[in-house]
């Protein structure tokens, strides 16, 4: 759907100007038109167009000040026009069926409306996501290394040192290769809706050979494995820097590698780093930080990487 479609007129504006037609119809029904039954069936017109567009709250809105209005009109004209209806049992029952199938069709409209619309923002969430790993992937082949692939190394060598095993260590690579993007708090939710689209069937099956299906499967089973390590890193070691006594019991091993790896890079390319009241500048700063903020045995590990 073209985004001048839904966003060219703000709800209010909408709303306004079918509460209009509305009336207008109804005071032209009841001027205008003897038989006025059949014309009841253009108010789900305004009802579709407002599920549509307005969402399913406002068209049931829609929907019951269309019912009321009509009521009004009949009880208007009845005690001040003073026009006599002969409503038999049918035309009794066609006023109930169509002000149920009314609301009916605002509630089935909007529900769907709004629906597709969280589908259409996911897949783009989504997307910005796939974006994202990719360009991360593209940095690393430029010619020479970027500081995530630097990173992605270190963390890397310091895993095989404490003898983790392969999938763990890749996993750890491509959590630090991801880990230096600057908006990772707002891209870490990306990560899950990628993989979710990913292993849908629907996505999955759309057009793609045997080998590129294995590719996106493989690709959302490492995000999967990735996100929890790049979350953990994310809190303690982003957002909670500062803290210099850390429950590493709850930290993931790979996470703390990672923020290790960032650590010494920032610190070789600056010189001095600061974390809390401490600065940081040299290897020795560092293993003070051994067994607080840091695991022991990656303090060692990194001591034997760098040596």
């Amino acid at each position: 759907m073209p985004e001048i479609g839904k966003k060219g007129l703000s709800g209010k504006e909408l709303e306004t100007i079918i509460a209009i037609i509305i009336v207008l119809v109804i005071v032209g029904a009841g001027f205008l038109v003897h038989y006025k039954f059949i014309l009841l069936n253009f108010f789900f017109l305004p009802v579709i167009f407002s599920g549509y567009y307005l969402g399913r709250r406002r068209a049931l809105l829609i929907a019951i000040t269309c019912i009321l209005l009509e009521t009004l009109y009949l009880v208007f004209s009845y005690e001040v026009i003073r026009v006599k209806f002969l409503f038999s049992r049918d035309d009794l029952f066609f006023l109930i069926s169509w002000a149920v199938f009314l609301v009916l069709t605002a509630w089935i409209v909007g529900t769907l409306s709004e629906r597709t619309e969280r589908e259409v923002l996911n897949l783009k969430k989504a997307y910005l996501g796939i974006l994202a790993i990719v360009l991360k992937y593209l940095e690393v082949g430029e010619e020479g290394k970027s500081r995530a692939e630097k990173i992605a190394d270190l963390a890397g060598k310091m895993a095989e040192v404490l003898e983790l095993n392969k999938a763990e260590v890749e996993n750890i690579k491509s959590a630090a290769l991801l880990s230096d993007i600057q908006e990772l708090q707002n891209f870490l939710p990306l990560f899950s809706e990628t993989s979710k689209l990913m292993n849908e069937e629907k996505f999955v099956q759309n057009n793609l050979s045997d080998r590129e299906k294995i590719m996106l499967k493989t690709a959302a089973l490492i995000l999967d494995e990735v996100q929890p390590i790049l979350q953990t890193y994310f809190v303690h070691y982003r957002q909670k820097a500062n803290e210099l006594e850390k429950s590493l019991a709850v930290i993931p091993l790979g996470a703390s590698l990672i923020a290790l790896a960032e650590l010494y890079i920032r610190l070789r390319q600056q010189g001095k780093v600061k974390i809390g009241p401490e600065e940081i500048s040299s290897l020795d700063d560092i293993r003070r930080l051994r067994g607080t903020y840091f695991p022991e045995k990656a303090i060692d590990a990194l001591f034997l990487v760098a040596y």
